[in-house]
């Protein structure tokens, strides 16, 4: 039982509770499942939505860090020509 038997035995229960329903409550939990199904893939990224994701971190992020490696680039330059003359 270690590393998911849990959730094996979780589904095995889930399986035995819904044989047990009657049709009515069965097709009820059809229809909630295929719902919950729909929304949880109507919110999945897809491989292009990825790397859009990507590419919009880095334009927004990027910019930054090359100021703040240009800065501290400056600040090393004016140090050594001040204090190493």
């Amino acid at each position: 039982m270690l590393f998911g038997g849990n959730k094996r035995v979780e589904e095995d229960l889930e399986k035995i509770r819904f044989a047990n329903l009657s049709t009515e409550k069965q097709e009820e939990e059809l229809a909630e499942k295929e719902k919950k199904k729909k929304k949880i893939e109507s919110t999945q990224f897809e491989k292009n939505d990825r790397l859009a994701l990507i590419i919009a971190t880095f334009s927004i992020v990027l910019p930054y860090v090359f100021t703040f490696i240009a800065v501290i680039g400056a600040i090393i330059g004016l140090l050594y020509i001040f204090l190493l003359k």
